[in-house]
């Protein structure tokens, strides 16, 4: 038997779902109806070529493969050095082909990477293999044909061609093309292949322009064919010559005319889409030669033809995108239509040569999401002074802090200088962040960085922090740029409309999946898998591990529109970042709608009384708690420095009362910074370091917590990548104070305090609701909410695991009950050991610690008072404590005991031990046991 794998390039599993499902592509139909159809998640967090299909042929991830761009950073002499991610020695992991050769398995493979070695051979269980991409010789070109001139000559690559021009007697006009063959070729004719030399060739078309005749050529490459098959080697020396792109860049610049969004009329689509059908008439040259003659027992067939169209033309049919234009969408598609067809026919000759044991699978590398501008990270990172230009203007890494990798794979790197020291990276990366995080459309204000990945793809946040690689994840329709501009705007438009770079989760970067074959049930939806499945299942459909049964579960995984990434804890209800800006957006509008508030008449009156800058819209109206009348409070963030304490600016118009208080830029990123940092530590110093923050930062611990959460006017949350490091802190402060708490109530009980231990038992209850609505992600700073937001997190759900549903249900127990500890038949009975049990459950379920310590600091002097008695004087308080003769007698001074040993203390020591907390002059010192101190 054998497995069958085509691959189509940027083949995005919501245009082919669309496609088929309208009858366009009947191969893909063929599949669906007998087999298992979905999407794949693709690489993370770089989805360019190289590292998508690394993840796809070798079953891993970047992490493993080591693939991270289209160039891979730091992969030569130095952090700001790059090598192609196609160059040998890629992947880290061996494909899929390499991992059979180990059991005597052959392969036969159509312009797949990593098949011939550095010395240009490959294999010995490869039956035969063709590839070009390594071999090109020059790009695409035309030339202008000057009327009347005679023969005229140009150069393509290393090659002298000649041109004339000929008029026939019926006045109509060819071009005769003369190097290693020759050609006659019309204006109105198509594309011809055209041979260079015995190993080269181009195809050639002759075009007219605005009454002007040109030519135009695309790339020459060198293919190279090797393997042990020679009748197959033979067929593939017969082809046409090899074609590996379209001719995208002159099509851009409008070389055949206008574009249809420019105003065209269609003319320039057509002969942009003719150059890629000469991609497809070539590479389906070369498959027909492999499925004709080979031996193998799989074969791998790439192309490349819907990521070409894809990016020329998919924006402007995606609906999702601001570079969508339903006016044109229809004609479109048209063209994505037919260029799809042109691979789906492929596919369908795949289909016929396969017989009835073999395996047909058809995968992608990544799909394909609209695009509309480009932004300039270098230019916003030389304006801030934390990267530089050489004498020549160009970046200099070496005289920068920080810099967006030349590799323009999305990641951002500490420069050498720093990298090695921890405390200069954090700081760094922290104020890049931030200012990175200050860029805005100058067309609509709008903040177009929507969050920071880590090397993994995971939201960037606790330890990861540190890390000296960070990638930058730009809102919809925005795509990064390594070029240094220099001057203008940091955000432009770019003509390309559709683009993939870095893995944001968005389900139209997902890649199609199918397969039909043994044991693949009929019909079978995949759902949502990732994109290391094919490989696992290539390999089992071969005899080399787990069959499709056990890789689909026989039924779908997942949704298909759903994010990628699994959210760690740090955003609320299992919602994506982008879904829960979306929620909070929405709650906003319905809040302004019900005052009759129009956001632009907002930024515009904001700009007016308190100046230019990110104006943040804060506290209930985001969290969708507002009432009618709650006041609209507001945070500004502008680039100059502040001196001094801030007053918030109050407004009163049209019988709104609006509050703004400013910050500036730099302070924030400090502030950020040592929020990661806090959340990175062990849990008593992120605790300490919480409730020192007010009297040594600004914006304060309040207005942190705004800024993580605000909303723009036109509904972005440029800081939300900030809310798992703001999770992780205010849940440990909030599960801080309620095992204070729980002291307290201990202490209450165990002195005889019938009424005093209810309300230290209600705080528990509310610090508990807060530390886990915090650890969920509902991160809010004002306690009167707690409960609001505690019932609504109860139904909802969303809990991260079991343990914390479990957490959830007892207090809810304990919540339902707490009100009966103050009638008569619980006046003398214990109360206190289930909240100290909740508490614990709590730290556990959290991951925050095993265990927890209480130790009592005497922050006072003890004097002695009256016999049996002492006085103990702090700083601004004093208290008289019977039976304390000195330090030693108070409970918990000589070291940390577990909580279950406070309720073995008798009466009076529990009521002088409480009597010196509440007075001041002692203090609960709390430690926290296992799982490294909480980090």
């Amino acid at each position: 038997m054998t497995v069958y794998w085509v691959v189509w390039d940027a083949g995005a599993h919501w245009v082919v779902d669309r496609l088929e499902r309208e009858g366009a592509l009947p191969a893909v139909t063929r599949i669906r109806e007998r087999g298992v159809f979905g999407a794949a998640r693709p690489a993370r967090p770089n989805c360019q070529t190289p590292p998508s299909l690394a993840t796809l042929f070798t079953g891993t991830w970047p992490a493993e493969h080591q693939v991270t761009g289209f160039t891979v950073p730091g992969a030569g002499q130095g952090v700001a050095s790059q090598v192609s991610g196609f160059a040998p020695g890629f992947p880290a992991t061996p494909p899929v082909w390499e991992a059979m050769s180990e059991n005597d398995l052959t392969s036969a493979l159509v312009h797949v990477p990593w098949v011939f070695g550095a010395d240009g051979r490959v294999g010995p269980h490869v039956d035969g293999a063709v590839e070009a991409y390594s071999g090109r010789r020059t790009r695409h070109a035309l030339h202008m044909l000057e009327p009347g001139a005679g023969l005229q000559h140009w150069d393509i690559g290393a090659y002298r061609v000649d041109a004339a021009v000929e008029r026939s007697p019926d006045g109509s006009e060819r071009v005769r093309v003369d190097a290693g063959e020759h050609l006659l070729l019309s204006p109105d004719g198509g594309w011809q292949p055209f041979g260079l030399d015995r190993y080269h060739g181009t195809w050639m078309r002759c075009v007219r322009v605005a009454e002007r005749l040109m030519l135009v050529h695309t790339g020459v490459w060198r293919a190279r064919t090797a393997g042990r098959n020679p009748k197959m080697l033979h067929r593939l020396a017969q082809c046409p010559p090899f074609a590996g792109e379209g001719v995208g860049p002159l099509y851009r610049r409008a070389a055949f005319g206008p574009r249809l969004a420019e105003g065209g009329d269609g003319s320039a689509e057509e002969v942009f889409l003719s150059s890629v059908e000469c991609v497809a008439r070539s590479f389906g040259a070369a498959t027909d030669a492999v499925l004709e003659t080979h031996d193998a027992d799989l074969v791998v067939v790439y192309l490349p033809m819907t990521d070409d169209v894809g990016h020329e033309f998919l924006g402007w049919c995606d609906e999702r995108s601001a570079a969508y234009r339903p006016d044109m969408s229809a004609r479109v598609w048209s063209y994505i239509r037919r260029c799809y067809t042109w691979s789906d026919a492929i596919l369908g000759r795949v289909l016929d040569r396969a017989g009835a044991e073999d395996t047909v699978v058809l995968g992608a590398d990544h799909g394909m999401v609209g695009s509309t501008h480009l932004v300039y990270l270098n230019d916003q990172l030389v304006r801030a002074g934390l990267a530089a230009r050489d004498a020549d203007g160009a970046l200099d890494p070496a005289g920068s802090q920080v810099f967006y990798h030349p590799a323009n794979n999305g990641s951002l790197w500490v420069a050498e200088g720093a990298a090695d020291d921890p405390v200069r990276v954090r700081q760094v990366m922290s104020r890049a962040r931030a200012v990175l995080s200050s860029i805005t459309d100058p067309e609509t204000g709008r903040p177009v960085v929507a969050g920071f990945l880590d090397r993994d793809g995971e939201p960037l946040a606790g330890a990861q922090a540190d890390a000296g690689v960070a990638y930058v994840a730009l809102a919809d329709d925005y795509q990064p740029s390594a070029q240094l501009l220099g001057e203008g705007p940091t955000v432009r438009r770019v003509a390309k409309t559709g683009a993939h770079v870095v893995n944001t989760g968005d389900s139209r970067l997902h890649a199609v999946h199918a397969a039909v074959g043994p044991g693949i049930g009929s019909g079978t939806a995949a759902g949502s898998v990732d994109n290391t499945l094919p490989a696992a299942l290539v390999l089992g459909q071969l005899g080399l591990g787990p069959g499709p049964a056990a890789l689909y579960r026989n039924g779908p995984l997942e949704p298909t529109d759903e994010k990628m990434m699994d959210m760690p804890s740090g955003f609320p209800h299992g919602l994506s970042p982008d879904k829960l800006t979306a929620r909070r957006h929405a709650q906003v509008t319905a809040f302004l709608g019900s005052r009759d508030l129009d956001p632009v008449w907002l930024s515009e009156l904001m700009r007016e009384r308190v100046g230019a800058g990110l104006l943040l819209l804060t506290s209930s109206p985001v969290h969708g708690l507002a009432n009618p009348t709650s006041d609209l409070d507001f945070i500004r963030i502008q680039e100059a420095a502040i001196d001094g304490p801030r007053i918030s600016t109050k407004i009163f118009e049209n019988g709104h009362h609006l509050e703004v208080v400013s910050f500036s830029e730099a302070e924030l990123a400090s502030n950020l910074d040592e929020l990661d940092r806090l959340a990175d530590l062990p849990a008593e110093r992120t605790v300490a370091g919480f409730r020192a923050w007010d009297k040594q930062r600004e914006p304060r611990r309040k207005q942190t917590e705004r800024i993580v959460n605000g909303i723009t006017m036109d509904g972005s949350a440029p800081y939300l990548g900030w809310l798992p490091s703001l999770s992780r802190v205010w849940s440990r402060a909030a599960l801080h104070t309620a095992i204070e708490q729980v002291v307290h109530t201990t202490l209450a009980e165990t002195a005889g305090e019938t009424r005093g231990r209810v309300g230290y038992a209600y705080n528990v209850l509310l610090h508990l609701m807060d530390g886990l609505l915090s650890h969920h992600g509902d991160v809010y700073t004002t306690r009167k909410w707690y409960v609001l937001r505690w019932t609504r997190l109860m139904t909802e759900g969303g809990w991260h695991d079991e343990s914390l549903r479990t957490v959830a249900v007892g207090l809810e127990r304990l919540r339902k009950d707490v009100h009966t500890l103050l009638g008569p038949a619980l006046a003398g009975e214990p109360v206190a050991a289930p909240y100290a049990e909740l508490a614990l459950e709590a730290v556990r379920a959290t991951g925050t610690a095993r265990a927890v310590t209480v130790e009592v600091e005497i922050t006072g002097r003890v004097r002695a008072f009256l016999p049996g008695a002492a006085a103990v004087l702090g700083a601004d308080s004093g208290v008289v404590l019977p039976g304390v003769g000195t330090e030693s007698d108070l409970p918990f001074t000589r070291g940390p005991v577990g909580l279950d040993e406070l309720s073995a203390l008798d009466a009076p020591a529990a009521a002088s031990l409480l009597r010196a907390l509440r007075a001041g002059v002692a203090r609960l010192r709390i430690g926290y046991q296992g799982r490294d101190a909480g980090r």
